[in-house]
């Protein structure tokens, strides 16, 4: 069986994105997952993982999670619709850096970068063991 696997939208340029990676980096040493890194502004999600990942984001409420996925500069999207809309216009305004847990459907935007260290620790778990 293959070890889980964290997907980590990076932003190279960031000192908050690179912090992140470090951490996410330092936390597959003690803990068993894979890091699917997407680098650079090029690399978007598609419309089907924007819609779940901002059903991740919004715990449920995907338009919450669609106020959550953009930068500031992006303005704020309303609607799942109009976030992908804007991320596929712009890949650059998709809020980086954003770690996505598949398998247990959970996503974060990590800033602060610490916050990676509370997302890995529920990594691997199966829903309600964690």
């Amino acid at each position: 069986m293959k070890p889980p696997m964290i997907t980590l939208y990076h932003g190279p340029g960031s000192a908050v994105s690179r912090e992140a990676f470090r951490l996410l980096k330092h936390a597959s040493i003690n803990q068993i997952f894979r890091i699917d890194l997407v680098q650079g502004n090029n690399h978007s999600p598609t419309a089907e993982q924007i819609t779940a990942i901002c059903g991740y984001l919004g715990k449920g409420s995907p338009e919450r999670g669609a106020r959550m996925i953009l930068v500031p500069q992006a303005g704020m999207a309303n609607t799942v619709e109009q976030a992908i809309e804007t991320i596929k216009a712009k890949p650059t305004f998709l809020k980086r850096p954003l770690l996505v847990d598949w398998v247990q459907s959970r996503a974060i935007i990590a800033d602060p970068p610490y916050m990676v260290n509370d997302f890995v620790k529920g990594v691997g778990l199966k829903a309600g063991n964690q």
